[in-house]
């Protein structure tokens, strides 16, 4: 199992402070989230930071403000990035509520799968603008009745799951096979994400102490944003950074342990 930090940690700071902190903490790669900031800087110079910092980038994600664009072209050009950046995993989201459990499109997923060599796996929370569709194949009611129709491959979002009503711990156990990437971050009630794994809505060290039994072999990624707060309280530049690197010290130092 590798532990990973996404590239989103630190936004909108500049990518090698995340690399940075990454190698800092000991992380084993890098999610890459592919923002506008990612194209404008290039995939290119992307790469070079990993090698310059030795640590790969394991994992390329598609943000949810990409969700339109996940049909064959799109999957095909994610996978391609995956492969320049020698990524094992590519996450996308179910991109359209038209693709039901029957549709050719899964099939033909499997098939990119194997012969360009990486995974295509799909995020099991539907992002917010369709998770109300209720045949939308990623929304929680259909969620496993879709993984074992399709066989397809699948993240575990373990904060929308717990909210979804979906218990993590048995979600786990019985699709493993088919979850090749799990991501961590903290949680209300109120529907507040990203928000760092010691706010005793969940037990993340019990749950990472559970995954950990099974000898997994995927990746857990961290995906605390704690920028998107201190930047709103009018903290220095500087000083914002400084203490969102704590906050993601600590939360990884947390999952290490587990």
């Amino acid at each position: 199992m590798r532990l990973l930090l996404s590239s989103y940690s630190l936004a909108p700071f500049p990518l090698e402070e995340i690399f940075l902190l990454a190698k800092e903490i000991g992380a084993d790669g890098l999610e890459l989230v592919l923002t506008p900031a990612i194209f404008k800087l290039g995939l290119d110079k992307a790469q070079k930071l990993s090698d310059t910092h030795q640590l790969p980038i394991v994992n390329i994600h598609q943000p949810p403000w990409y969700v339109l664009f996940t049909g064959k072209r799109g999957v095909l050009r994610f996978v391609e990035i995956a492969r320049q950046c020698g990524s094992q995993n590519v996450v996308v989201h179910l991109a359209t509520v038209r693709r039901g459990f029957n549709s050719g499109f899964f099939e033909w997923v499997k098939g990119v799968e194997g012969e360009k060599g990486v995974s295509i796996a799909f995020e099991n929370a539907a992002p917010r603008m369709l998770e109300k569709f209720p045949r939308y194949p990623g929304h929680h009611d259909q969620l496993e009745k879709f993984i074992k129709t399709r066989k397809v491959n699948m993240t575990l979002d373990v904060a929308k799951a717990v909210l979804a009503g979906i218990d993590p711990y048995q979600f786990f156990q019985r699709n493993r096979d088919q979850i090749k990437v799990i991501h961590i971050h903290g949680f209300t009630h109120q529907g507040d994400f990203h928000v760092g794994c010691l706010g005793g809505e969940f037990d993340w060290v019990g749950f990472m102490s559970f995954v950990k039994k099974f000898d997994w072999p995927g990746a857990v990624t961290l995906e605390i944003f704690p920028l998107h707060k201190w930047v709103h309280f009018g903290l220095p530049k500087t000083e914002a950074l400084d203490c969102a690197k704590e906050i993601i010290h600590e939360n990884f130092r947390l999952l290490q342990r587990a």
